[in-house]
């Protein structure tokens, strides 16, 4: 017999419709909460339920690299390939085992950082006088070369003006870095230990040097070595000249630094041969004389300051004995 005999039948119609109901047979279940313990008993790893049991070699997930340039030499881990060291401020040691090509190829590197980033010897004198006598494939060279011009498209050359000894020397030091405020933060302890700072007095003025090598058949002596030089820097529009080295007739020619290309263009004219040029820094004022023990410690700490890599570079007002 049906519960629902005494019901209208609109009311009837209504209850056959309505859905079937299940009910769950699941009793109900509070979710577990993690309960932070400060317990010191307890270890690091079995807090908070972390007490499952790690493996002693765990497998190391490998890393997936981009290489945005090609390395030096060939994959394979033999020893006569060779893979790229990158620059730093430490110079690099290699084991009597390291092949030749690897110690060439960073000299390269060393000298196309140093040069201003260009590989072209024409453009760069200390690449042009690194690959003179240099016994490496042409293929090679040129593969060593492309790696060098890009990883030097990021770095810059500057000139810092620097105070040393409390203002008994200034310096320019010529930089070329991708990083200038790393490199001030590398310099600091050397910079504080010699009481030198970075620090602009204006005592020099930019200027075109020209280090060139006069081709004369015959000898000349001292006073017309010295007139011819006069002579021809008047021609060529250069405002100073000097003799470094009589023998090997070694001159050195100062202008200003847009009339270099020009200077240059005369000098070759004249027949000398170009060394180096570059735009360098002179004093305007009377150059700085020291005594010997101040000599000593100056020269220390020029050779510190030019071990690391970035610096390439330095004029001061220092006059040589």
């Amino acid at each position: 017999m049906h519960n629902n005999s005494g019901l209208e039948p609109m009311d009837r119609t209504k209850t056959t419709k309505l859905p079937q109901l299940k009910s769950s047979v699941t009793p109900y279940r509070p979710k577990p909460t993690l309960i932070h313990s400060d317990s010191p008993k307890l270890e690091n790893d079995k807090r908070n339920g972390l007490d499952l049991e790690l493996l002693d070699n765990p497998e190391i997930p490998s890393i997936k690299r981009v290489r945005w340039a090609p390395m030096y030499g060939e994959r394979s881990p033999s020893k006569s390939g060779f893979s790229s060291v990158p620059l730093s401020s430490k110079k690099a040691q290699f084991d009597q085992d390291t092949a030749d090509e690897l110690i060439l190829a960073n000299e390269l590197r060393l000298a196309v950082h140093r040069g201003g980033g260009s590989i072209d010897p024409d453009k760069n004198y200390e690449l042009k006088a690194r690959l003179s006598p240099l016994q490496l494939p042409y293929s090679r060279v040129q593969r060593i070369l492309k790696e060098c011009e890009l990883s030097e498209r990021n770095h810059h050359t500057y000139c810092i003006p620097m105070d040393y000894g409390r203002q008994l020397v200034a310096m320019v030091c010529k930089i070329r870095t991708d990083n200038l405020p790393e490199l001030k933060l590398r310099l600091a302890s050397l910079l504080r230990q010699n009481k030198a700072r970075f620090f602009n007095r204006h005592l020099f003025n930019e200027t075109g040097l020209i280090e060139a090598t006069l081709q004369s058949v015959t000898p000349l002596s001292f006073d017309e070595f010295n007139q011819t030089l006069r002579t021809d820097a008047l021609w060529c529009k250069a405002t100073d000249s000097a003799i470094i080295d009589l023998a090997k007739g070694s001159v050195l020619f100062k202008c200003r630094p847009l009339d270099l290309q020009e200077v240059e263009y005369k000098l070759r004219q004249c027949n000398y041969k170009i060394v180096h040029k570059e735009v360098g820094h002179c004093p305007n004022k009377p150059l700085v004389e020291l005594n010997d023990r101040q000599m000593a410690r100056y020269q220390e700490f020029r050779k510190n300051l030019l071990q690391d890599i970035d610096v390439v570079k330095i004029y001061d007002n220092v006059r040589v004995q």
